[in-house]
């Protein structure tokens, strides 16, 4: 989800026609984050005013292309969170991460995962816990993607990590 995030995070804000709208959607739990439109960023609760029944989306994991999928017009989940809107998808790969309505390949660069228990990647969560004052954090990363964002030739590392305190450690709603 937080690269699902991150992907997201890199368009703008405006309005659009349903034709040049592309929406982003998170598989597993359908939540509609919002659309990119003519490069600039709409917000989910906006986008989802033109987002309509039937889209086609392309399903990616966090390496690959996965396939396609129709989605429904988003609705509001309800209480307690009214705000979040959610789409259907008419398939929900388990390794789908980010559904996206749009004819542009969203991978043109292929990221690689990483070995988790790489002790540099571990050492680098840990000294980051500290400094947010955590004294003895205990490390738990669930992805290292290694992808070379920018285009300029060198690969950048995103490390995800978790700590839910769960007796059987499973993450919460995944």
């Amino acid at each position: 989800m937080k690269a699902a995030a991150r992907l997201g995070a890199l368009f703008i804000c405006a309005s659009a026609t349903a034709s040049d709208l592309h929406p982003i959607v998170e598989v597993q739990s359908g939540y509609l984050f919002g659309a990119a439109s003519d490069g600039k960023w709409l917000k989910a609760e906006e986008s989802a005013r033109s987002v309509k029944a039937d889209t086609t989306y392309q399903i990616y994991s966090l390496t690959v292309k996965l396939g396609e999928a129709t989605g429904s017009a988003p609705k509001s989940v309800d209480e307690p969170c009214p705000d979040t809107m959610e789409v259907t998808l008419s398939e929900k790969p388990e390794d789908g991460v980010i559904a996206l309505a749009a004819p542009w390949n969203a991978l043109p660069r292929k990221p690689h995962m990483a070995d988790t228990t790489q002790q540099v990647y571990v050492d680098a969560v840990r000294d980051f816990l500290k400094t947010k004052g955590i004294e003895q954090p205990k490390v738990k990363i669930d992805n290292i993607l290694r992808i070379d964002l920018d285009g300029d030739g060198e690969e950048e590392v995103l490390i995800t990590a978790t700590n839910y305190f769960r007796k059987d450690e499973s993450v919460p709603m995944r």
